[in-house]
């Protein structure tokens, strides 16, 4: 449900920067957002870790660390402080790098569709791209459907088996 909610957190967060100028409110929306996608981020982890080796544990943890230092720095940036804006930018690449390592790992462990695995790679240089608004509103797309088929094999993993007879 995190991955979810982090979907619709950053389509939320979009279309607030899109009806009006980026304020303080607009920036806790990101900020939640974020966090729902570091609560995401363990679900993967969760149902594929066992599956994807060293590279997929380095990239969870390298996305893990940009996104806590990401959130704080938001954090930090929401209570005044303009000297953690460069910290937040610079999360941004160490996300992208934890993002690329963990989705190569997701799509050679076969637990999720390839899409996915394609989906984290793309998703966060086009929301870069597309800037604050566009962007927000593509990831949180990817987030939304990310997070339906972590749902899905949520359910398919949590079906008790009946014991034989």
């Amino acid at each position: 449900m995190s991955a979810i909610l982090a979907g619709v957190a950053f389509v939320v967060d979009g279309l607030l920067v899109l009806a009006s100028a980026e304020a303080i409110w607009t920036n806790s929306v990101f900020t939640f957002a974020f966090l729902f996608v570091l609560m995401g981020m363990v679900g993967f982890h969760t149902l594929q870790g066992d599956s994807y080796g060293r590279i997929g544990r380095a990239g969870f943890y390298t996305s893990v660390v940009g996104i806590v230092v990401r959130i704080l720095a938001l954090v930090g940036f929401l209570l005044g402080s303009a000297a953690l804006e460069d910290i937040h930018e610079i999360m941004s690449i160490v996300i992208l790098v934890g993002f690329v390592l963990f989705d190569a790992a997701t799509m050679q462990a076969r637990v999720l569709p390839r899409w996915c695995g394609v989906g984290f790679i793309v998703s966060l240089p086009m929301a870069i791209v597309l800037g604050r608004a566009w962007g927000a509103i593509v990831f949180g797309v990817l987030w939304l459907a990310l997070g339906y088929v972590l749902f899905l094999q949520r359910e398919a993993v949590a079906e008790p088996h009946s014991p034989a007879s």
